[in-house]
């Protein structure tokens, strides 16, 4: 039979083989991420949420992760929003060598279809980090909101920028 000694090496040793950088990457490959974000229509055409925004529900989003030489998508996934214009994806691996990024595909609403490109908007997107190693202490990351617009403001938008004290003009 075995001394405590012996079973204490064993199990030193055993923790060591685990350690080890293959073990870090098998781990890496079974990292799993939850990315949520919302998805809404801005009826007002002000590229940002405001009180008449409304949530999407069946709007598609697209999670992209790029390597580093241009056109190397390393990873790919769609997503359709539930009834409060929320999205869950849940993403496979450890992908800190990437930029990783959500996007508008489609609308679910017809009058609110435009995806936004102008002023700050020119490309809606909202950045990810889908990684261990950056800090964060859990698996769930959440996105900025991104929305679609409509081609024309609803009349009930010009109260809104009275309150807000924004000329439409300059939008």
């Amino acid at each position: 039979m075995a001394s405590a000694t012996q079973i204490a090496i064993l199990f030193a040793g055993a923790l060591c083989l685990l350690s080890l950088p293959g073990g870090a990457q098998s781990n890496a490959a079974a990292t799993k991420f939850s990315v949520e974000g919302d998805v809404y229509c801005e009826v007002c055409r002000t590229n940002f949420i405001n009180k008449l925004s409304q949530p999407m529900a069946g709007a598609t989003v697209r999670l992209q992760c790029k390597g580093e030489t241009e056109g190397n998508i390393t990873y790919s996934l769609e997503g359709i929003t539930d009834d409060k214009g929320q999205y869950h994806l849940m993403v496979e691996g450890d992908h800190g060598e990437d930029e990783c990024e959500i996007t508008l595909v489609r609308s679910s609403r017809p009058d609110c279809s435009v995806v936004p490109d102008e002023g700050w908007a020119t490309k809606p997107t909202s950045r990810i980090t889908l990684t261990k190693n950056s800090g964060f202490h859990d698996n769930t990351r959440k996105a900025n909101p991104l929305g679609f617009t409509k081609k024309k403001a609803d009349p009930q938008c010009a109260q809104l920028f009275k309150e807000l004290e924004i000329n439409p003009e300059e939008l």
